[in-house]
């Protein structure tokens, strides 16, 4: 089954077909650097690094490019605010957002293009769009774009330009020769403003120019995929589509890709409203697994609401795909044993088995659907979990191929999702620990009171072994008497 994906540009799925066979180029609009990035922000980010793991999972190669806006109306208020300069404001949040990255484990893209060292080309964009009578020049030295000498404008988010008209704010300074104008060079107001020389006088790119200008240098003129939020569709999207094909009168981006926001206990999640999680916030209490897998659990071009219970899911989930993956890991390495009995559990386990990898497969195919894929994940672990619990580790001449197929899927999958690619017993202990601190649970508390049943159970106190076992209990704490001695667990509703 080929790729199929929803290009925003035609409003329907589509095969994806690269312009070159073999490569593809890709354009992510990456943030603009005046504060440390939320999670909404992070969706977008571990989104595209799955899309790009998944294309070369299919064997091609992959060109990805991921901007930094550092020049901007928000990181000059910012530098007032702090009484500093944009360039320290804008290098802090670079280097906070490329530790975020790290963190999150997205891999960094092929380039990733700053607006301060691209200027000379966005000049150049601007003077082609003035040449091309595509933008004009106001009588304070601003450039404008003419959007209404392309006829084309609109046709990615579906607006009607006299709709945007009736519901635009005219400019009062009355320089705009059209309500829906947008700026590609704005003049600078005060020296405390960084600006460039131009032929229209000292000043900065406009916001959606840039992208035009860094896209089309790394990419080409036309190139494949064109992403970033919903949010961005209008005004951004739009007009970068405009004044690029404007300029170079060919297609932009043949596939436009858009991922869904986060909301927050069902609100939208935004700085604005304040209802925001940081992601470094977020993975210094949780952990990057959790994140990703809680921002890859819904399709992306759905909505994901943020709630401390969704994450508390999200961590019982981990929690059962990890104890399965280290039982099959166990499991794999055992010698078996003839059986005559009838295991239809084993037979469930070995079918769905056989079939995972083409079906996880097609459901990425279908338009990125990772919450199908961790729908499969979820019965896959569901049918081990009947066959190994059900036999005690007992295992038959079947269950080492059963089980090193289960591990070897999980790899496969690890290498496109980037979860599920850990240590089973690292990443559990760091699971354990952590919700033991959310749990305001001491760790020491509970070996000393394994060790006190220990000691009681030695001496057939059966009574203060129950008692400790049910305190335990009663904290979500649940412990397993094994050979080698007792072990505990965190106990989860759902697990």
């Amino acid at each position: 089954m080929p790729l199929v994906l929803t290009n925003s540009l035609t409003k329907k799925k589509e095969t994806f077909t690269p312009i070159d066979p073999l490569r593809v180029k890709m354009y992510v609009c990456g943030p603009t650097v005046y504060n440390y990035v939320h999670i909404g922000n992070a969706r977008v980010f571990v989104f595209y690094d799955v899309l790009e793991r998944y294309l070369k999972f299919l064997g091609y190669q992959v060109e990805r490019v991921m901007n930094f806006t550092d020049v901007d109306d928000k990181i000059i208020n910012k530098a007032k605010e702090e009484n500093t300069d944009s360039l320290s404001i804008s290098e802090r949040y670079i280097s906070a957002f490329l530790e975020d990255m790290v963190a999150l484990r997205v891999n960094p893209p092929k380039v990733a293009p700053k607006v301060t060292d691209h200027i000379q080309e966005i000049i150049s964009l601007i003077q082609g769009l003035i040449a091309n009578q595509a933008a004009y020049i106001a009588s304070d030295g601003e450039v404008f774009f003419s959007v209404r000498n392309f006829k084309d404008y609109g046709k990615l988010s579906g607006k009607n330009i006299d709709d945007l008209i009736s519901g635009a704010r005219v400019q009062t300074d009355e320089k705009k020769r059209d309500p829906l104008d947008f700026s590609l060079w704005k003049p600078q107001k005060n020296s405390l403003e960084p600006a460039w020389d131009s032929p229209w006088g000292k000043g900065r790119p406009g916001w959606h120019i840039e992208c035009s200008a860094m896209s089309m240098k790394y990419l080409g003129e036309t190139f494949d995929i064109h992403g970033g939020g919903m949010d961005l569709i209008h005004p951004h999207h739009e007009n970068e589509i405009a004044q690029s094909e404007a300029y170079s009168h060919k297609p932009f981006a043949r596939y436009w890709l858009h991922s869904n926001m986060l909301t927050f206990n069902a609100e939208k999640m935004s700085k604005s409203l304040g209802n925001i999680m940081l992601t470094r916030d977020f993975i210094k209490k949780y952990s990057g697994e959790v994140l990703r897998y809680f921002l890859l659990s819904g399709h992306y071009r759905s909505t994901i609401d943020y709630s401390e219970q969704h994450i508390r899911e999200v961590q019982s989930a981990l929690h059962r795909f990890y104890t399965a993956l280290s039982k099959a890991e166990i499991a794999s390495k055992m010698p078996g044993a003839n059986t005559s009995s009838f295991n239809p559990e084993e037979d469930k386990v070995a079918e769905f088995g056989k079939t995972f990898d083409a079906k996880w497969k097609e459901a990425m195919d279908e338009d990125l659907n990772t919450a199908k894929v961790i729908g499969l994940v979820f019965e896959y672990v569901r049918l081990l979990n009947a066959y190994i619990d059900k036999r005690g580790f007992k295992p038959t001449n079947n269950t080492s191929e059963i089980c090193q197929r289960f591990v070897n899927s999980f790899n496969s999958l690890a290498q496109v999702l980037n979860i599920f690619g850990e240590s089973p017993q690292d990443f559990l202990n760091q699971l354990k620990l952590s919700i033991l601190v959310e749990r305001k649970i001491d760790a020491k508390e509970i070996e000393e009171k394994i060790k006190s049943r220990t000691e009681a159970r030695a001496r057939k106190d059966f009574a203060t072994s129950d008692q400790i076992r049910n305190e335990l209990l009663s904290q979500g704490i649940e412990l397993r008497d094994l050979p080698t001695g007792t072990d505990w667990d965190i106990l989860f509703k759902n697990s």
